[in-house]
C-alpha cells in the first residue's frame, strides 16, 4: 500500500473551478454543523483499501461502531486506486459526496474552500488528541477551520552506509545538513560518493530548516523557490559534484521516484533518505549484503512528514452520526488496529504513538527496531513539505529536479535553475 498523492497537474485547480459552478460560489470556508443526535444511515468511503487484507477490519470497525450506536448504520464503499480524484469530484459536482471520506490534503483543501467539508477543530471536542503535522496538513491558507483527521502517517529517515563514512574518516553518521556537506566533501577526496539523489524544493525546505533558514515556498500567492539560502545550497551541491560527492545516477535519474534508494542499494554512495520499513522491506530483500555496513537516523530540519486524512461532508444528512464514525475510525484503538495491517505507517493520534511496538512489525534486523522508533518520535515534529493545499504536485517537483541537476552539472546557474522551477510551478498552477 502506498500513501496516495495527487498526481495531475492543474488537476486541483479544474476541481475548484467545477465545484464553485455547481456551488454558485464557493466563499473561503467550510461549512455545515455536527450539532445533533447520533443516529441515521451514513455512507463511508476508503481509497483501494477493499481487498483480502483489510476488508475485514473495516467490516469490524463498522460493526463495531453500529453496536455502540444501534440508531446508526454505516454502509462502507471503496474506490479503486485509478481515478479517485474523477470520482470524488463527480461526487461532489453531484451532491453525493459520502458522508465520511477519506481525502489527501488537496482535495480536501479544495472541498473545504468551497463550503464540502466540516471543519472538524469546530465541531470535534478531542481534536487536540492528534498530531499537530497531521492537523496542519488540513488548515489552509485563507479558509479558517480544520477539514480531516489525521489518519495514516509517514515520514522519511536517513540512511548511512558507515563502511563508506569510514573511508573518509567519518565514525559516526551524520547529524545536521553541514555535517552531511563536510562528509560528502571528505568522502570525495578518497574517492568515495555520498549524495544519492538530487533535492527538489520540498527537499530543499528541509534542508534549509536544518540549516537554520527560512523557504516560504509561497510569497504573495505564487510559488517562490530562489532564495538566496537555496541558490547557496544548489551552488554547494555543484561544488560538491566537482569535487566528485554527487553520483552521475542520481544526475541522470532526476525526478525519477525512489532513485535515491536504488542508488542507495548499490552500495556506491553513501546516504540516502527513505521510508520507516526501509531496512526490513527493501535493504534486507534488495541489497543484503548492505545490512551490516547501514545505519539510520532521525531525519533532518523540519522532517518530512505524508499524510492522509478522514474528513466529513458539511452536506451530510446525519452529521452527528458522521463526525462520531469518523472520531471512531481515527481515535487510539482502531489506528493501532489499522497500522498492524498497514506496514511501514504511524497512527494520526499523538498517544497511539507513543509505543510503536503497540502496531509496528516485530523488526528482523536491529536497525529495523531504530528506525521504527525514530519515525514514532518524529511524528511530534514532522510536517508536510512544501505548501500544503497549494497545488504543487510531483510532476512541478519533477520538473525542479531536473533542472537543479542542470545547475549541479554547471550547464545552467543555480538561480536560473530555481527560477525556471518555480516559473514552471506558477504556471501550471493556473491552467
Amino acid at each position: 500500500m502506498k500513501i496516495r498523492t495527487i498526481l495531475a497537474t492543474g488537476l486541483a485547480a479544474s476541481v475548484a473551478l467545477a465545484l464553485t459552478a455547481c456551488t454558485g460560489g464557493g466563499a473561503p470556508q467550510g461549512g455545515g454543523s455536527a450539532d445533533g443526535e447520533i443516529t441515521g444511515e451514513i455512507t463511508f468511503q476508503t481509497w483501494s483499501l477493499k481487498n483480502d487484507k483489510f476488508t475485514p477490519y473495516f467490516e469490524d470497525v463498522v460493526a463495531a461502531f453500529e453496536k455502540e450506536h444501534e440508531g446508526v448504520k454505516v454502509n462502507w464503499i471503496d474506490q479503486p486506486a485509478e481515478g479517485y480524484e474523477d470520482k470524488i469530484l463527480q461526487q461532489a459536482e453531484s451532491g453525493e459526496l459520502p458522508d465520511v471520506v477519506n481525502l489527501p490534503p488537496e482535495f480536501a483543501h479544495e472541498l473545504a474552500g468551497v463550503g464540502q467539508l466540516i471543519d472538524v477543530k469546530k465541531e470535534s471536542d478531542i481534536i487536540d488528541q492528534y498530531v499537530e503535522g497531521g492537523l496542519e496538513a488540513y488548515t489552509f491558507d485563507g479558509i479558517e477551520g480544520t477539514y480531516a483527521f489525521p489518519w495514516y502517517l509517514g515520514t522519511e529517515l536517513n540512511y548511512w552506509n558507515m563502511a563508506l563514512l569510514e573511508k573518509g574518516g567519518i565514525t559516526e553518521a551524520p547529524k545536521t545538513v553541514d555535517e552531511m556537506l563536510d562528509a560528502a566533501s571528505a568522502l570525495a577526496k578518497v574517492g568515495e560518493r555520498t549524495i544519492s539523489g538530487v533535492p527538489g524544493p520540498k527537499t530543499l525546505q528541509v534542508l534549509l530548516t536544518d540549516q537554520g533558514a527560512e523557504y516560504p515556498f509561497i510569497v504573495d500567492g505564487e510559488f517562490s523557490f530562489d532564495t538566496p539560502e537555496a541558490v547557496a545550497l544548489v551552488e554547494r551541491y555543484a561544488e560538491l559534484y566537482k569535487e566528485g560527492a554527487v553520483s552521475p545516477e542520481a544526475l541522470q535519474n532526476a525526478g525519477v521516484a525512489n532513485d535515491n534508494i536504488d542508488n542507495f542499494n548499490k552500495g556506491t554512495v553513501a546516504w540516502t533518505t527513505a521510508g520507516p520499513n526501509y531496512i526490513d522491506k527493501n535493504l534486507a530483500v534488495n541489497a543484503p549484503t548492505l545490512l551490516p555496513s547501514v545505519t539510520v537516523t532521525s531525519g533532518f530540519g523540519n522532517q518530512p512528514l505524508f499524510v492522509q486524512g478522514i474528513s466529513v461532508s458539511a452536506n451530510s444528512k446525519n452529521p452527528a452520526a458522521a463526525l462520531a464514525f469518523a472520531e471512531f475510525v481515527t481515535d487510539d484503538e482502531n489506528q493501532i488496529a489499522f497500522m498492524k495491517l498497514a506496514a511501514g505507517f504511524f497512527p494520526g493520534t499523538v498517544k497511539a504513538n507513543e509505543d510503536p511496538s503497540a502496531f509496528a512489525e516485530a523488526a528482523q534486523n536491529e536497525q529495523q527496531k531504530a528506525a521504527t522508533d525514530f519515525a514514532a518520535q518524529q511524528m511530534a515534529t514532522a510536517r508536510v513539505p512544501g505548501a500544503p493545499g497549494s497545488g504543487y504536485v510531483d510532476s512541478m517537483e519533477g520538473y525542479a529536479k531536473q533542472q537543479i541537476a542542470l545547475a549541479i552539472t554547471g550547464e545552467i546557474s543555480a538561480k536560473e535553475a530555481l527560477q525556471k522551477a518555480q516559473d514552471y510551478a506558477n504556471e501550471n498552477a493556473s491552467e
